[in-house]
């Protein structure tokens, strides 16, 4: 079985195409989003999901939240005494989706289709397959996030269509038209560290400022800051739906005489004018999006909103107002991509389904070249695929050796559009071995691939003997070895192994919420009309707390409810 998978930056999402139609995976406690969360419990096994954005609030150094942002880049990320890199730690979650799946279908998928996003580079994209090589999956195919959410649309009708793609740490736009069942993407624009999150941290910001001293100490302790993001979140998220609400998080320092309770009333408008940099941004690569396609807003059929984001009721009436075109909100914002990712994965194993894709890479692939007028001057950015050209792709470039009997030759290999290779992303160098002696100036046709995935595959021939050249990405800090991938997946195996799953469910998560809930009714009003929900929650979770039968899915179930609750106290 291949599954689709959405590796998201908030949530993750796992499905497949059965019987016709596509059925999304859900724990045991029927939830279909996973958060991407990683975190170590007390006897150091490793959680995932709800539980891991959970222990945050109780150990926020043994917890990863948002890796996505991080695919690409070598730096490392602590998860309690381990470092791991951000493939690994996304491996830890798509091993967790994969898990789900196997419980569903009875067997363990070993292949699946993945979403990234549309803007996503080459070693973003080479990290996103590492991550599933770890987790054990051939990467069949990586499907950019906005057309696969596009692909679950249907509307019988020829549109041009505008997939407007916020999600918690990502943005994305494509321009698509649809043609009975063709679906051909004209353009993709983005910005790969632009999302929710950066309006999580402007309103974080904006509480501790509106704290002042009770704010610099709650940012001193990490305990404390962990407890104000999510009550952040809660806040943000609850205004979608209210014009105003109370952020409440009582006693979210207690250490000696220091007592602060956090109690702010929050409008709409004031988030919203913290949110309006980051909509304006997004607008910004809309209208590059746009120039791209040779579209103009008047030509689009339809607007559809995808990503968590976009719920926020300012994010829809920016569009709307940007474009004057109504959007839609026909498509789940959240599920979306991970049903198209279902959807592209059946046609992967050969299914009849509706769409054909036609998709384009969003990036100029380039490659280091002398100056011709100035060899001594900073090497030249010379185009070999131009962002926009239709996947998968290839294109021929001939080159000649500098002196007699070259063996090798190093070129350099880039992505951007700035005329410059130093101002591009390196991807690495194409190193091209074998080549039999020949004179100084000797022709070499070197091939550059781009698959459907938008991942880079080179190939080369010495023109005058025929000979094919030995070639290989090297020198890049993003590309892993054979040895180096064995090497990461067997200390993933490794942690998982290390601990085995507590007997004893954590309750001090529990503890903490009860004492939180406690402080919060001391303060509600009597004839608060969430009281009742809060009481009754708070007795169900202090009885599991007490019983030692209880199991970690109970306590998860009633922590929840007992915090959706606090949220309506606001």
């Amino acid at each position: 079985m291949t599954v689709g998978i959405d590796l998201g930056t908030t949530n993750s999402v796992v499905g497949a195409y059965i019987d016709g139609a596509v059925q999304l995976f859900a724990d045991d406690q029927d939830r279909i989003l996973l958060p991407s969360a990683v975190a170590l419990s007390l006897s150091g096994s490793v959680v995932v999901g709800q539980t891991a954005r959970n222990r945050r609030l109780l150990d926020p150094s043994r917890t990863v939240m948002s890796v996505k942002r991080e695919m690409g880049r070598t730096e490392e990320v602590r998860l309690g005494e381990q470092s791991l890199s951000p493939p690994q730690i996304s491996a830890l979650i798509l091993s967790a989706l994969v898990d789900r799946a196997e419980r569903t279908l009875g067997a363990r998928p070993t292949q699946a289709i993945i979403t990234v996003p549309a803007y996503f580079d080459d070693a973003q994209r080479q990290a996103t397959r590492d991550a599933g090589a770890f987790a054990g999956l051939e990467v069949l195919r990586l499907v950019n996030e906005p057309t696969a959410a596009a692909t679950t649309y249907q509307s019988g009708a020829e549109e041009t269509v505008l997939v407007f793609d916020l999600g918690g740490g990502t943005f994305d736009v494509s321009v698509l038209e649809r043609e009975e069942e063709l679906l051909e993407v004209l353009s993709s624009h983005g910005d790969t560290r632009l999302g929710g999150d950066d309006i999580d941290r402007a309103f974080y910001r904006w509480v501790i400022e509106r704290l002042g001293r009770d704010g610099d100490v709650i940012e001193r302790r990490p305990l404390a800051s962990a407890r104000l993001h999510q009550a952040v979140e809660r806040a943000k998220h609850a205004l979608s739906q209210k014009e105003e609400v109370r952020l409440v998080e009582p006693l979210i320092v207690e250490d000696g005489d220091v007592l602060i309770d956090v109690d702010l009333r929050v409008t709409r408008n004031e988030l919203e004018e913290l949110a309006r940099p980051v909509v304006r941004k997004a607008l910004g690569k809309v209208n590059e999006a746009l120039r791209d396609a040779r579209v103009r807003a008047t030509d689009l059929d339809r607007v559809l909103l995808v990503g968590g984001a976009t719920r926020m009721p300012l994010v829809e009436a920016m569009v709307a107002e940007h474009l004057d075109l109504p959007v839609s909100r026909d498509l789940d914002p959240d599920l979306a991509v991970a049903q198209g990712a279902a959807i592209i994965a059946a046609r992967a194993m050969g299914t009849e389904v509706h769409t054909v894709l036609v998709d384009i890479t969003p990036h100029t692939l380039v490659a280091g070249s002398l100056n011709p007028d100035d060899p001594f001057d900073a090497m030249v950015a010379a185009p070999i695929i131009r962002r926009g050209s239709v996947v998968p792709v290839e294109r021929t470039e001939s080159f000649i050796t500098a002196y007699e009997n070259q063996s090798g030759v190093d070129l350099p290999v880039g992505q951007g559009e700035e005329p410059l290779f130093d101002d591009v992303t390196y991807i690495g160098e194409v190193r091209l071995e074998g080549l039999p002696p020949s004179p100084a100036g000797s022709l070499v046709e070197v091939t550059y691939r781009l698959d459907l995935s938008g991942v880079l595959h080179v190939s080369a021939v010495h023109a005058a003997s025929g000979l094919s050249a030995e070639t290989r990405i090297t020198k890049s800090p993003f590309r892993l070895t054979a040895r180096q991938r064995k090497t990461a997946r067997a200390e993933l195996e490794t942690l998982l192994a290390a601990h085995a799953p507590e007997t004893t469910p954590d309750r001090s998560l529990a503890l903490a919420m009860l004492k939180r809930a406690e402080r919060a009714l001391e303060r509600a009003p009597a004839e608060s009309g969430a009281r009742a929900a809060v009481e009754a929650a708070r007795a169900t979770l202090k009885g599991l707390v007490a019983a030692p039968e209880a199991t970690e899915a109970q306590l998860e179930a009633a922590l929840d409810k007992l915090s959706d609750a606090l949220l309506d106290l606001m």
